[in-house]
């Protein structure tokens, strides 16, 4: 008896924060650390492995790559990035003057007798074939060689898992990588052993649109292959709610490449509001490269799909780039092009209105048309069964039917003896039940069938998932309390701008006293609140009896997550 409850002890106790691994994956960057780390280790979410000789290529680029546009959507983009200047022309400062605009050719011309300064040689060195055994993980794989044939890949695209039919794209590659990764930075990063991994417990922050098929794996990779002791599951929007500390928000998380909008109340992601869309800091950063080019970027080299390129780029963007208008005429933004083996180039280049226009994009989507013209919108996906669980979501909705129509059978027969009628009426009696019957599917419809929609911009999406919120109270808490999060909320000035577009398009009878645009929350960093949440909800004593463990997920499979899943599976 002692011993029964001394092994029982430990699952009741509250889970130490030094034990708690927090996993946070994206499309570009893995953030992973204890949850008792101030901030977590933030490396770029890829793998490199040598080719196998004679063996197929894959490279999977750093950033979204532009296509060939036709003269007619060059002529679309090229309309819509005038029209974006004729608006910032218009626009007054803070202190109600004009704003002064720059034109493409002032930036031009200020920028034509610009010439690097040359450094010193210097000191990278390219990885190469020779100094690798298996891989190259994290941000070293911006220095791989590429005369040396690696084989590129991140396990993640467009916040999913990065499935493809190229070399390395199969879901058991993909879960390789995974495995991989997140093991090379448990041992090397956490200094951790994975033969310690049994006494620790992972939290893994997963989309707010979601794969039942990818989670079940992931949780198998966590658990099994990995070894952690236990593990749960988190939505990356009800995450991000934690970090900030509050009960009720429309999230908005604006990504390398995807940007997803929900509305999420006490701890819950209301599902019908789930919007992903196609374009994020990625895109960006390549439309933002198309508008540089325009003015007589001096940087004639510069090739973005190389890797190094696209770092440089993104962090001139990061760096230089926002949406305040009291920042006006040209600025100077000063950057330095470091190859290995040869001299380092230092530019001091001029660059106007385009550090406005690039995060414009986010509120005039038409531009993204450089990255690509297939880009939609999205709602959470109607999952296929699974043969491990016999009682999914079909089963429930099919049986449900089958009640509701059975129900109505026995009404209708009760009444029929109660009060006899002819067989016309019976017949028009048996039509309403059909009506009633599909009724019933319509009404599942709009939470469990696939939502393929436009490509909002961001304001309109933000409009799109609080107008299907279920309650008009909910909407007015929603519309009062909207969360920025991700690397792509960091533009100075996005939250003024956004506000000043919802306040405009805001429903009268939905419109809140006070409409509170939140950013940077307790001055975190945007890209970090959602892990920061992670770690905050894993220490909690509501959370214990979220807890999968190895033994359960071997006896019980996929049908636990039902069950302990913070979220409607």
């Amino acid at each position: 008896m002692n011993t029964s409850v001394t092994q029982e002890q430990p699952q009741s106790e509250p889970i130490q924060a030094q034990t708690c691994i927090i996993i946070h994956p994206g499309s570009k960057n893995l953030r992973i650390g204890r949850a008792s780390d101030v901030n977590p280790h933030t490396i770029l979410h890829a793998i490199a492995r040598p080719r196998r000789p004679k063996g197929p290529l894959h490279r999977d680029p750093v950033l979204i790559p532009t296509v060939v546009l036709s003269k007619e959507n060059k002529l679309q983009v090229d309309e819509t990035y005038q029209s974006m200047r004729s608006t910032l022309q218009s626009c007054l400062r803070s202190d109600g003057t004009p704003r002064p605009a720059t034109s493409t050719q002032q930036v031009a011309l200020a920028n034509k007798q610009c010439t690097p300064i040359q450094g010193s040689v210097s000191k990278l060195q390219l990885v190469r074939k020779s100094d690798v055994e298996d891989y190259i993980i994290g941000d070293q794989v911006l220095y791989a060689h590429s005369d040396e044939q690696f084989n590129v890949h991140f396990p993640f695209r467009h916040g999913d898992l990065n499935i493809h039919p190229g070399v390395g794209g199969s879901l058991s590659a993909v879960l390789a990588d995974l495995e991989t990764i997140w093991g090379h930075c448990i041992t090397n990063l956490l200094e951790i052993p994975k033969s310690e991994l049994k006494h620790y417990r992972a939290v893994l922050v997963i989309p707010d649109i979601y794969n039942r098929l990818f989670l079940k794996e992931l949780v198998g990779l966590l658990l099994i292959q990995l070894g952690f002791g236990g593990c749960f599951l988190l939505q990356d929007h009800v995450a991000a709610t934690f970090g900030a500390g509050l009960g009720a928000a429309c999230v908005v998380d604006l990504g390398d490449q995807k940007t997803s909008v929900s509305c999420v109340e006490d701890a819950l992601s209301q599902r019908a509001t789930r919007i992903r869309l196609d374009y994020g800091g990625s895109d960006i950063t390549q439309s933002f490269y198309y508008l540089l080019q325009r003015a007589g970027f001096p940087y004639k080299e510069c090739q973005p799909q190389h890797p190094l390129d696209g770092a440089l780029l993104t962090r001139i963007k990061e760096g230089y780039c926002h949406l305040n208008l009291d920042f006006c005429g040209l600025r100077d933004v000063n950057f330095v092009v470091e190859r290995p083996g040869i001299p380092t180039l230092r530019y001091h280049v001029k660059i106007g209105d385009e550090l406005l226009l690039a995060p414009l994009g986010l509120f005039n989507t038409e531009v993204f048309a450089l990255t690509g013209q297939e880009k939609r919108g999205q709602g959470q996906v109607n999952a296929p069964g699974d043969p491990e669980d016999p009682h999914d979501a079909n089963y429930l909705r099919e049986t449900s039917r089958r009640a509701h129509k059975e129900a109505l059978e026995n009404q209708s027969t009760s009444a029929a003896s109660m009060d006899p009628i002819d067989n016309s009426t019976n017949a028009g009696g048996q039509g309403e039940e059909d009506l009633v019957v599909d009724s019933l599917a319509a009404d599942a419809a709009p939470d469990d069938q696939p939502q393929q929609q436009l490509l909002y911009s961001l304001d309109q999406a933000i409009l799109h998932s609080i107008e299907r919120c279920s309650s008009d109270e909910m909407k007015r808490r929603m519309y009062s309390c909207i969360l920025l999060v991700g690397g792509g909320a960091k533009f100075e000035g996005l939250s003024t701008w956004l506000h000043t577009r919802l306040l405009l398009q805001i429903p009268f009878q939905f419109r809140p006293e006070q409409t509170e645009i939140i950013v940077g929350p307790k001055e975190m960093d945007p890209s970090m609140v959602a892990w920061k949440g992670a770690a905050i909800m894993s220490c909690l004593e509501s959370a214990q009896e979220l807890w999968i463990r190895p033994a359960e997920w071997k006896k019980i499979g996929v049908r636990i997550l039902r069950e302990r899943a913070p979220f409607y599976w």
